[in-house]
């Protein structure tokens, strides 16, 4: 079993689950004063012989909204909400639980967002929110534990240029849930679940086009990453040119050490984490000095743990990306976000 695997699997059989797929116990997420990095702790905590019950907590997600956690008798979710409706806003996760007995991991995307095109009225595409739910069935079951690893980043609306807009600060959290007693009187009830939100305000990474018009506008990003070196990103089309060479997307690091090394995971689609979450632990290769490049997921997520010289620094990252729509190339674009967790 691969390390990933084993410890996806101890984490979730405990009561209260630690956020996130364990990582290497050296990566402490050592963080600078200097940096401009807010981290917010967000919980929700209550049990059932308790007089005054919060039942919901809520923090920024600065430049887009608020992220609420929500934890009722008769409803337990993570709700986003976005300021502004006319753009595309994006919250996607990896959530990880028990089901009969089995870790399983799905992927999620939940949208806000409003049509752009000239025959809406303002009341296409969706509401003000967009949320998932942490309970398993209509009736909440009577005792749950998991855990997200998430990712909120925002782009013009659905079928807006983008690659040339600001883009907006990108999002990840780490959140945990438990609850139990939920099929007993309230006396018995109990809840909590835990959230860290990090946002980084001076460095805003990822890659977005929509339509291949909009893809001549940029399709890579090169970002520094101090101690560590340059991330980059790169989501291209397909060549027109069938005899083209094919467009790149991936992610890869530029490395100042050669002894650098990174640990990834990607996670897509829903099932059993022995059959959804790959990963592999590699170093600098020597001709190129990359490490890498890594695939994007064409609808997925991944999880970066990158070392050198006693720096370490993570990354969760968010991509879909459609490159083959040869009828329709206005279809085609490019959404990757990623974020410090």
């Amino acid at each position: 079993m691969s390390r990933a695997r084993a410890l996806a699997a101890a984490v979730l059989a405990t009561a209260v689950v630690v956020c996130g797929l364990a990582a290497p116990a050296s990566y402490a997420g050592k963080k600078s004063a200097a940096e401009d990095l807010r981290v917010q702790r967000v919980t929700v905590a209550w049990n059932g012989t308790a007089k005054k019950k919060a039942f919901s907590q809520t923090a920024v997600v600065p430049g887009i909204g608020t992220l609420t956690l929500v934890c009722r008798p008769n409803a337990t979710l993570v709700r986003l909400r976005a300021h502004d409706r006319s753009a595309e806003t994006q919250m996607w996760m990896a959530k990880y639980e028990t089901k009969n007995d089995r870790a399983v991991v799905a992927v999620k995307t939940a949208r806000i967002y409003r049509y752009a095109t000239a025959a809406d009225d303002g009341r296409g595409g969706t509401g003000q929110t967009a949320a998932e739910g942490l309970n398993q069935r209509g009736r909440i079951e009577n005792y749950s534990s998991g855990h997200i690893n998430g990712v909120i980043s925002q782009r013009p609306g659905r079928h807006r240029p983008a690659a040339g807009a600001a883009r907006k600060p990108v999002t990840s959290f780490d959140l945990s849930w438990w609850w139990t007693g939920f099929e007993h009187p309230m006396a018995w009830r109990a809840c909590r679940i835990d959230a860290v939100v990090r946002t980084r305000l001076d460095t805003r990474v990822g890659v977005s086009w929509h339509g291949l018009a909009d893809a001549g506008s940029g399709t890579s990003q090169t970002t520094p990453v101090p101690g560590i070196g340059e991330l980059r990103l790169r989501c291209e089309p397909e060549p027109a040119d069938p005899d083209g060479p094919d467009g790149d997307r991936s992610i890869s690091i530029a490395a100042t050490s050669p002894d650098a090394w990174a640990y990834v995971e990607t996670v897509q689609a829903e099932g059993l984490v022995e059959h959804q979450v790959d990963d592999l632990s590699v170093g600098v290769d020597p001709e190129t000095g990359l490490l890498g490049p890594f695939p994007l997921p064409r609808n997925g997520m991944m999880r970066l743990f990158l070392t050198a010289g006693g720096v370490e620094r993570r990354y969760i990252v968010s991509s879909y990306h459609v490159v083959n729509n040869a009828k329709r190339p206005e279809l085609n674009l490019c959404e990757v976000s990623a974020a410090e967790f």
